[in-house]
């Protein structure tokens, strides 16, 4: 019998080092820019084919078991970033009868919405209203406010500076 749930890998160590590198790549120049206004969904006319090609060699190393999926998946929306540039890798396919541009990131963003399909927003718990999660976040600093750290209690007065010896007067009784 053949398990139905597709498979998206095994997370470990060894995949730190290439997944800080994806990072750097998406977050650094020339991408760092581009990737920055897809997820503002705020694209430029370079940047659409620009992000394709880098999407599609991140995805060839996941459909090629060299990072998990889960991990991409986990951190990256390949099936929304996918659906922003879809249109423009398909028009570049039949403008270039190269049917076969930006396919593995085609199928890693199919992959992508299956694997999403399964796992809601982990900050979900957090709506206690809709009776899902724990009562009580376990660990971490939960909602911060959007302002300026304030301390918990007000600071106490400085001390007195201590008076230079001799400058003092005297009392004489």
């Amino acid at each position: 019998m053949r398990n139905s749930t597709p498979d998206f890998g095994r997370v470990s160590a060894e995949h730190a080092r290439t997944f800080i590198a994806i990072m750097e790549i998406l977050h650094g120049e020339p991408t760092g820019p581009a990737f920055g206004r897809l997820l503002k969904k705020n694209l430029q006319a370079d940047d659409y084919m620009l992000l394709g090609h880098l999407f599609e060699e991140i995805s060839v190393l996941a459909l090629h078991r060299l990072i998990p999926e889960a991990l991409l998946f986990d951190a990256f929306a390949f099936d929304l970033y996918w659906d922003e540039l879809r249109e423009d890798v398909l028009a570049l396919r039949a403008e270039t009868g190269n049917e076969k541009f930006c396919e593995n990131f085609e199928i890693a963003a199919q992959r992508a919405r299956e694997y999403r399909s399964d796992r809601p927003p982990k900050g979900r718990w957090m709506h206690r209203d809709i009776g899902e999660g724990p009562d009580e976040p376990h660990g971490g600093l939960g909602v911060r406010p959007h302002e300026p750290h304030k301390p918990p209690h007000p600071p106490e007065p400085p001390l007195p500076k201590p008076e230079p010896s001799g400058t003092k007067e005297r009392v004489s009784g």
